[in-house]
């Protein structure tokens, strides 16, 4: 398209002169008047000249292998994910079909759920073996660590329940209880020097030492300040315990402050509670949070699944 513009005394002068430069076929984009002058903007579509020789080879197009998106876009609406998530995903679905070839939503939402998040074990040392938990009050924290300990007894790795909740009455109570059952050794700390004096010296003698800590309101400095402590004590994988029923955007905002506090890893808890699971997504696209594990039975021996891109599509396409 070639656009111009024109100044003239008046309206007829600027046409005549639109007509003289781009032809009858120009037409009138914008006028006005400025300081008794004409100002006028006119433009001409560029003509194509379109040959159909017999020698032209004409492209025909897979229409029917077009990605159809619909299904998986009415799953992530239902699932209520943050919508930037949700596109960021659907993009993503669309680049592996294009790279896989395929039209079956299930195996590209998987191929996509495995570029777009990361999937670890609560179990896995590599990285430490020092696994520390996080989370607001009635996350599921206690509980996951019993779980946590379970699976670590049946697999025989030698494991420690240490607690540093000095807040909730009752916590020490429920997690001692537990680390009985299991016959696991379990220590109460009050404060971070503690703590690092303990895994310091005798950390070396576990395979696994689980570190519980206060459930916090991460909306009131104070509190926070009393995790940070413990986090910056020791060097851990520290693991975040949301419900996955929480609200989407309340949800990222609290667990960016527990990023903030070093938390890595994602733990989902009451998964098998809720029927949505785009907070869970949401929270670990977010704030770049590894799946360790999820929440998905009350059982203690049961209790905890490994989390993956299979799984999680299965979920979503439910």
């Amino acid at each position: 398209m070639k656009i111009k513009n024109f100044v003239a005394a008046n309206m007829n002068e600027a046409i005549a002169l639109v007509r003289q430069e781009l032809g009858s076929e120009a037409i009138i984009l914008s006028n006005q008047t400025v300081s008794g002058q004409v100002h006028l903007t006119a433009a001409l579509e560029d003509k194509v000249d379109y040959d159909f020789s017999a020698e032209d080879e004409v492209e025909t197009l897979d229409v029917a292998g077009h990605f159809n998106d619909s299904l998986l876009r009415e799953s992530l609406e239902y699932h209520d994910f943050l919508p930037s998530v949700s596109r960021r995903l659907l993009a993503c679905c669309r680049e592996e079909n294009r790279r896989l070839g395929s039209r079956d939503d299930r195996r590209i939402l998987e191929a996509a759920l495995n570029r777009l998040f990361r999937f670890s074990s609560v179990l896995d040392v590599s990285g430490s073996k020092i696994k520390m938990f996080m989370g607001t009050p009635g996350s599921g924290k206690s509980t996951a660590i019993a779980k946590a300990a379970t699976q670590a007894r049946l697999k025989g790795i030698k494991c420690v329940i240490v607690s540093t909740d000095n807040v909730r009455a009752g916590a020490n109570q429920q997690l001692k209880a537990f680390a009985e059952i299991l016959d696991v050794e379990f220590f109460f700390f009050k404060d971070a020097k503690q703590l690092f004096m303990f895994c310091r010296d005798q950390g070396a003698s576990y395979g696994l030492v689980l570190v519980d800590t206060p459930g916090i309101n991460p909306f009131v400095a104070a509190e926070v300040d009393k995790v940070a402590a413990f986090a910056e004590a020791v060097k851990a994988d520290k693991i975040l315990t949301m419900d996955a029923g929480r609200n989407v955007s309340e949800a990222v905002e609290v667990a960016e402050t527990f990023k903030n506090l070093g938390a890595a890893y994602l733990l989902p808890t009451r998964l098998d509670l809720t029927r949505r699971i785009g907070t869970v997504l949401s929270v670990a696209d977010c704030c770049n949070l590894t799946f360790c594990a999820a929440s998905v039975s009350s059982s203690i021996a049961k209790g905890l699944a490994d989390v993956d891109a299979q799984s999680l599509a299965r979920l979503i396409l439910s």
